[in-house]
């Protein structure tokens, strides 16, 4: 049987040859792979290496339990026994009591993208396997997913600054751990892979080998569906202005829910959408509405028909200045290098913080702007005293404004109208369950 088989150097190079091309193999272009420790993201690494010299493993030590430190240098020497070297990423504030599986992932991606993006990596390995996608698509169906969730995990997920691999989406979890038996290769087993207080262990625990079957082909129909469906918005995105200020100009007929929804998620910043069904009903009678943390309206002197802004009510975010910093999950501010911080960058820096406009966008009147859209820009405030606001101000703008002291600030949402990330099985490299 297949699943007794190893999976060898050149099955998973033409694998990665689906995701290509890739930069030469030099250190300078090194790839990255989140490792756990576990068998699926350990036997990903050793498969990477085998295929590829120029890589960087991250291991996150979650913190969540008294021996997980210890387990993450076991793990770091048994990556640089592999020859892959590693770097260790240390979480702090998980507190280990409510929604620890979700808090804990967001905490790590986090800490990934963040490293990521300090080396200069372009693509990150993920180890996810068979396995997890068909609990996935198990999961969001018993939660009442639309058929793009059905689609189960992306094989390839593009945001604005980092490309996520899953190269082992096809490989089940056993031929994984059969690899590394092969190889002569040790894992951590996670206690919490047997809880059944989580609901994801209790559809693994309960899964048949029926129900896996059945799995495999819904995953290959709907994720075929969903890369349809992403070619399609590709075309209509020319539809939709966006502003830099983070606000979208539309036609009198709105794109279609799908476009709808990936737009209003730009928008408000929040991590999903709203209902399906609400977003279908505008999109067949367009109409003003709030919904989850963005309002659409009519747009007026602005142009077009329709302008979808950031609802200014819904923002609270109120955060220490900090390069680097994600306000709102919509701006992100840079800053002055090192060593060239103006005095008051640095009174910025050690006072000051960035929240809402609010109130104070009246006094903006110059900018040809609504009310509501300046309210929800970020402003800079030191010790509680209005300053600037980064993303309005004018680059030749003197010291002591924004500007001037090397702080700016430009939407950078975590998500793009469009992208190249695929969900689907290719028949022409693959075959679904293979």
């Amino acid at each position: 049987m297949r699943e007794t088989v190893p999976v060898s150097a050149g099955e998973f190079a033409a694998l990665m040859a689906r995701f290509g091309p890739f930069p030469s193999d030099d250190p300078a272009f090194p790839i990255g792979i989140a490792v756990s420790g576990g068998a699926d993201s350990l036997c990903l690494a050793l498969l990477m290496r085998q295929w590829r010299r120029a890589v960087q493993a991250f291991v996150v030590d979650h913190g969540l339990r008294p021996e997980s430190a210890a387990e993450a240098r076991m793990t770091i020497g048994r990556l640089e026994e592999m020859g892959v070297p590693a770097l260790l990423l240390t979480l702090t504030g998980l507190d280990g009591r409510r929604a620890i599986q979700s808090g804990a992932r967001a905490a790590r991606y986090a800490a990934l993208d963040s490293a990521c993006k300090a080396r200069g990596i372009l693509d990150l390995a993920l180890g996810h396997h068979e396995d997890d996608q068909i609990e996935t698509l198990t999961l969001r169906r018993a939660h009442g997913s639309t058929a793009h969730g059905m689609a189960g995990m992306a094989r390839s997920r593009e945001t604005p600054e980092l490309r996520y691999l899953r190269p082992l989406l096809g490989i089940s979890s056993a031929r994984l751990r059969i690899t590394l038996r092969d190889a002569g290769c040790d894992w951590i087993e996670d206690p919490s892979n047997r809880n059944r207080r989580f609901e994801r262990v209790r559809i693994r625990q309960d899964l048949t080998p029926g129900d896996r079957v059945a799995a495999r082909g819904d995953l290959a129909r709907y994720g075929a569906k969903r890369d349809g469906t992403q070619s399609r918005l590709g075309a209509l995105a020319g539809e939709v202005l966006m502003d830099p200020l983070g606000f979208a100009l539309l036609g009198e007929k709105l794109p279609e829910p799908d476009l709808l929804a990936r737009l209003w998620q730009i928008v408000s910043g929040a991590a999903f959408p709203p209902s399906p069904r609400l977003l279908a009903a505008l999109h067949r009678a367009p109409r003003p509405a709030t919904l989850g943390g963005a309002l659409l309206a009519r747009s007026g002197r602005l142009g077009r028909t329709w302008i979808l802004m950031r609802e200014p009510a819904a923002i609270t975010a109120r955060t220490p200045v900090a390069p680097g910093l994600l306000w709102d999950r919509r701006f992100e501010m840079a800053g002055s290098e090192a060593g060239e911080i103006a005095p008051f960058a640095a009174m910025a820096a050690a006072h000051g913080e960035i929240g809402p406009l609010g109130r104070e966008a009246s006094d903006f009147r110059s900018y040809p702007y609504p009310f509501r859209i300046l309210a929800g820009l970020p402003a800079l405030r030191i010790k509680g005293r209005l300053v600037a606001v980064p993303c309005l101000e004018d680059p030749g703008a003197a010291t002591g404004t924004a500007a001037g002291a090397g702080i700016s600030m430009r939407f950078s949402p975590p998500l793009t109208l469009t992208d190249r990330s695929e969900w689907g099985d290719d028949p022409a490299t693959c075959r679904p369950g293979a």
